[in-house]
C-alpha cells in the first residue's frame, strides 16, 4: 500500500503497475482536498524503492477523512468555546477551483474530441466530484451547521438560487429541461458547436419517450418532498421562537443558558433538515445522469459545472449589484441614476 498524507487528510490506494492511469486519476481528484499548512510531524516514509502491490483481482480504493474547523456562526457569542480558523469557505474555494480549470475543461475536451473514449470516465470524474462535495457538506455541516445554512462564501448573485444551504432541487430538473427545450425549440445552431462530433449537437433532439417519462418521476418526486422539508424549517423556527420567548423574562444568567439550549436544540433539527437536503440533491444527480445516455449525462453536468462558474464572473456580479443599487434608488424614491 502507498500512503499520502495531508494536513487532514488520509488518502490510501493500492498503487499497481498495471493501472497507473486510473489509480493517478483517483488520487488526482482528491488532491484538491489538500490544505495549505503541514502537519507538524511528517507521515512516515516508505523504504527506499519498497511497492507493495495488490493481488491482481483487488481493485484500486480511495478512502478520505476531512476534518473541517469551524468558523464564528450567528450565535457564537452564546458559546463558551473559541471558534477555530478554518471555515468551509476554503475547502470551497478549493473544490472550485479543481471544478473550473481542472474537471470542466476534461470534460469540454472530451465532448470535443472525435473518439469518445475519454468521455465516461471524465464524466464519472466530474459526478464523483460534486457528490464529494456534498458528503463533505454534510461532514461541515455536523461540525458547525449555522456555517452552511448562513454561507459567507455565497455572492449576492447566487443567493436567489440556494434552498438550505446549497442549489435548490428543482433548479436540476430545470436545468435539463432547458436543454431538451432549447434543441427542439431552435433550429439555428451555434456557430460555436460546429466543430463538435454529432452524437453531441443531437444529443438533446428529440429524446426518447422513457427519459421524458423518468425527468417527470423526478420531478414528481421533488414536488412530493421538498414541500415537508419547508414545513420541517418553519416549525423548527417556531419552536425557536417560543423557547426564547418563554425564557426571555428570567435573570440574565437563566436567560441567556435558555437561549443557548434553544439554539443548540434548533441546531441539531436544522442539522437533520439540511441533511435531508442534500440527499435530495444528490439523489436528482445521479437519477439525471443514470436516466441518460453518456453523452447527455455528460452535458448535463457540463451544463450544472458552468452555471456555478458563472457565478463568479465578476462582470455579471458588478452588473448585478449595480442593478440591484438602482432598483434600491427607484424604491426609495431619490437619488441619481448614474446616467444609465
Amino acid at each position: 500500500m502507498k500512503a499520502h498524507t495531508f494536513d487532514r487528510l488520509y488518502i490510501t490506494f493500492p498503487f499497481s503497475p498495471q493501472k497507473p492511469p486510473f489509480c493517478r486519476a483517483l488520487f488526482f481528484l482528491s488532491s484538491y482536498y489538500k490544505i495549505q499548512e503541514r502537519k507538524k510531524q511528517p507521515p512516515r516514509k516508505p523504504l527506499p524503492h519498497h511497492r507493495e502491490s495488490p493481488p491482481p483481482s483487488s481493485p484500486a480504493v480511495v478512502t478520505t477523512t476531512i476534518i473541517f474547523q469551524t468558523m464564528p456562526g450567528p450565535f457564537y457569542f452564546l458559546s463558551r468555546k473559541k471558534p477555530t480558523s478554518l471555515p468551509f469557505k476554503d475547502y470551497y474555494e478549493n473544490w472550485f477551483n479543481t471544478l473550473k480549470n481542472t474537471l470542466l475543461p476534461l470534460l469540454r475536451q472530451s465532448l470535443s474530441s472525435p473518439s469518445p473514449s475519454l468521455l465516461p470516465f471524465r464524466r464519472d470524474l466530474l459526478l464523483q466530484h460534486f457528490l464529494f462535495y456534498y458528503d463533505s457538506l454534510d461532514q461541515a455541516a455536523a461540525v458547525d451547521v449555522s456555517q452552511i445554512l448562513f454561507p459567507s462564501w455565497r455572492n449576492s448573485l447566487e443567493t436567489p438560487f440556494l434552498f438550505l444551504g446549497d442549489l435548490h432541487p428543482y433548479l436540476f430538473t430545470n436545468l435539463l429541461r432547458s436543454f431538451i427545450d432549447a434543441a427542439n425549440n431552435n433550429k439555428t445552431q451555434n456557430p460555436e458547436s460546429l466543430d463538435k462530433p454529432y452524437q453531441v449537437l443531437a444529443a438533446w433532439i428529440n429524446p426518447p419517450e422513457k427519459l421524458i417519462l423518468r425527468i417527470e418521476q423526478i420531478e414528481c418526486g421533488l414536488r412530493l418532498m421538498v414541500p415537508p422539508l419547508i414545513s420541517r424549517v418553519r416549525k423548527v423556527q417556531a419552536a425557536f421562537i417560543r423557547k426564547v420567548a418563554e425564557k426571555w423574562d428570567s435573570n440574565e444568567g437563566f436567560k441567556k443558558k435558555g437561549i443557548r439550549e434553544a439554539v443548540k436544540a434548533e441546531m441539531e433539527e436544522m442539522l437533520d433538515v439540511l441533511m435531508g437536503a442534500n440527499r435530495l440533491r444528490r439523489s436528482v444527480i445521479i437519477e439525471i445522469v443514470n436516466a441518460t445516455n453518456v453523452y447527455q449525462g455528460a452535458l448535463f453536468l457540463e451544463g450544472l459545472a458552468q452555471f456555478l462558474v458563472g457565478f463568479k464572473d465578476t462582470a455579471l456580479v458588478g452588473e448585478f449589484r449595480r442593478w440591484k443599487m438602482m432598483m434600491m434608488m427607484d424604491i426609495n424614491g431619490g437619488g441619481t441614476h448614474w446616467g444609465f
